[in-house]
């Protein structure tokens, strides 16, 4: 016989379980590896008449990493550190006919990628890779620049059947237990 504190732990754990069941949502998911040339082509191709496939929705922020930052994101790519995944979601247009990858969480990443490769700032406040400072991604000899863009990224891509709910909760999950790698 169970005791009554052993009944209402018990009647509380069935209660958590059940809405545990009852919010659980599913979204199916991809995992995808891309090197970062393409991941690149993928979000500037098309960025200035917002049709480029990898793109940034209206509810993720403007470019808030500094070049500080930035150039650390750098070292890591080019030191080999493991990265987070990037989260996308395919997103269909059929009015348009268009299969596009909508950011959840990544856009700072991606960003810093392209400005790197465009040559839009130089690397600055390195503690690994002191020698390269004031680099620009066209500075580095040809070899290291063709092994940078061979760098592959994780991608966690949700099907299209995430509907906007579900992204946007998502990033604003993402995005309160964030962990800064950088650090490393």
């Amino acid at each position: 016989m169970m005791s009554p504190i052993s009944k209402i732990i018990w009647q509380q754990k069935e209660a958590a379980e059940a809405e545990i069941r009852e919010k659980q949502q599913p979204v199916n998911y991809d995992t995808k590896e891309y090197p970062v040339e393409i991941l690149v082509q993928k979000y500037t191709e098309g960025e200035e008449d917002n049709t480029n496939e990898l793109f940034i929705p209206d509810y993720q922020r403007d470019m808030a990493w500094d070049e500080v930052r930035q150039s650390k994101f750098i070292e890591s790519v080019l030191l080999g550190l493991p990265i987070p995944y990037i989260f996308v979601a395919d997103i269909r247009d059929d009015e348009n006919d268009e299969a596009r990858l909508e950011i959840i969480d990544g856009s700072q990443r991606i960003r810093t990628l392209a400005r790197f490769v465009n040559n839009e700032f130089k690397l600055n406040g390195l503690k690994k890779l002191e020698k390269l400072k004031d680099f620009t991604f066209s500075v580095l000899p040809l070899a290291r620049q063709s092994r940078f863009n061979r760098t592959t990224l994780r991608m966690i891509q949700l099907t299209d059947n995430a509907d906007e709910a579900v992204r946007r909760h998502l990033f604003e999950r993402i995005n309160t237990v964030s962990v800064d790698f950088n650090e490393m």
